[in-house]
């Protein structure tokens, strides 16, 4: 009788704390969460970097298909006779100038914030997917599980992503920017990410509103999915970001050392500059390598700056200060 009474208890206090949770969790969550975050200036800076860069990649096909000449402005084949000698200097009609090969050096800065957001992007996604859900299940299931994850982190950790990344680029010189940052992804998940959100996802489970849901015959699906995984946000959205800046540069590195070339980014223009100059050119152009070395390094840093905001976000201990 008593057993059942305390059963009965415990599904109560389940079942009104659901309700709760149900009345005002996302959105109160939210605002709480963006609080914390706005407090640091230079998260939310980083995050306004991001949006303009998301604003550059948007209009460079709305400024070829209205304002610029595809012939003179495309980004790979233009050319404008008019601007010659080229590499010619920033202009009204070229506001960065052109390169060696008489290329606009604007809209071939535009064209390659898109295939750094695909690699970032990708990686971001595949990361978090990756390590949340091994960090989950290992942390959940312990045991022969939790044993086979750790190895295969141990490992994968032993190898660091962006020099794994560089290897492949290497090696395999026709990637696009998608596989790049699907490798990316599956190595920084399966590994550091991975150990910090089974870390992470131990102090969740051994919360009491999961042994509540445990006592009421919750299952371990469920209990996985809506007490465990909405905790675990915070620190994903973490290692989304780190993951896009490892991510973003490794990319252009591979780029930038002459490795593949297949599409363009800010690491093919700057090796494209450095070549130029010293067998197209008698000088150094500046306005031709400045551009893209500024745009990597601004991207890259915008996602550092917001994820140390989310790192506050996801430490109770730096939400506490």
């Amino acid at each position: 009788m008593e057993t059942a009474t305390t059963q009965k208890s415990s599904t109560e206090a389940l079942q009104q704390e659901k309700s709760r949770r149900l009345r005002t969790p996302f959105w109160r969550t939210f605002r709480q969460d963006w609080e914390v975050f706005a407090r640091n200036k230079m998260a939310v800076a980083g995050l306004i970097v991001i949006l303009v860069f998301a604003i550059l990649a948007i209009a460079h096909p709305i400024l070829r298909a209205t304002i610029w000449q595809s012939d003179i402005y495309s980004p790979i084949t233009g050319f404008d006779i008019d601007a010659a000698p080229h590499p010619s200097p920033p202009s009204l009609t070229h506001l960065l100038g052109t390169d060696g090969m008489g290329r606009d050096v604007l809209s071939m800065l535009l064209a390659a914030t898109t295939p750094s957001f695909i690699v970032g992007v990708t990686a971001a996604a595949i990361t978090a997917m990756v390590g949340t859900s091994v960090g989950v299940l290992s942390a959940y299931y312990r045991g022969p599980i939790d044993t086979v994850f750790t190895h295969i982190s141990d490992a994968v950790i032993l190898v660091p992503a962006p020099l794994f990344m560089v290897i492949v680029g290497i090696r395999f010189n026709d990637l696009g920017p998608a596989p790049l940052g699907a490798i990316y992804g599956i190595l920084a998940g399966a590994g550091g990410a991975a150990v910090v959100m089974r870390s992470h996802a131990l102090k969740v489970i051994s919360q009491p509103f999961v042994s509540a849901a445990r006592v009421a015959g919750g299952g371990n699906w469920h209990i996985m999915f809506k007490h465990v995984l909405p905790h675990m946000w915070p620190m994903t959205a973490l290692y989304m970001m780190l993951a896009v800046t490892n991510a973003v540069i490794a990319d252009a590195f591979i780029s930038f050392g002459g490795f593949s070339r297949t599409y363009l980014n800010w690491g093919t223009m700057i090796y494209s500059s450095l070549v130029y100059a010293e067998y197209l050119t008698t000088g150094f152009d500046w306005h031709v390598l400045l551009p893209p070395g500024l745009a990597l390094s601004l991207f890259a840093a915008a996602f550092y700056f917001v994820s140390r905001g989310l790192h506050k976000v996801a430490d109770p201990r730096l939400r506490a200060r």
